[in-house]
C-alpha cells in the first residue's frame, strides 16, 4: 500500500485530521512505535501498555482511510479505530501566494 499516496479530489486547502486509538500487543509496541515515526502524516501523542493515540493528518478522507488501514495491518496491531475525525477548510487562513 503506497504510503505517498495523495490521489484523491479534496477542495484547495482542505487538510483531514483523524485521531485513532490503536491496541497493540505489549511486546510489539516498540516496532509499532518505530513504524508510526517513519509513516508519513502519523503522530504518536500517548502511549501505555497495549494502547496508543494517535493523529493521522491528511488532504482528503481516502488519505487518512489509507493510513489507517496500513496502522491496522502493522505486525502486532490488533485493531485501529477512528475516534474523531475533522475537516480544516482553510477559513479565517491568509489566501496562498501562487
Amino acid at each position: 500500500m503506497p504510503l505517498d499516496d495523495t490521489i484523491g479530489s479534496a477542495p484547495a486547502g482542505e487538510l483531514h485530521i483523524a485521531s485513532l486509538l490503536l491496541h497493540v500487543r505489549p511486546d510489539r509496541q516498540p516496532t509499532v512505535c518505530a513504524a508510526i515515526e517513519a509513516m508519513p502524516g502519523t503522530e504518536l501523542h500517548i502511549e501505555q501498555s497495549g494502547k496508543m493515540v494517535v493523529t493521522v493528518e491528511g488532504p482528503h478522507e481516502g488519505w487518512i482511510a489509507d493510513r489507517m488501514t496500513a496502522l491496522h495491518l502493522l505486525d502486532g496491531v490488533f485493531s485501529a479505530v477512528m475516534v474523531f475525525h475533522h475537516v480544516d477548510h482553510g477559513e479565517g487562513m491568509p489566501p496562498s501566494e501562487p
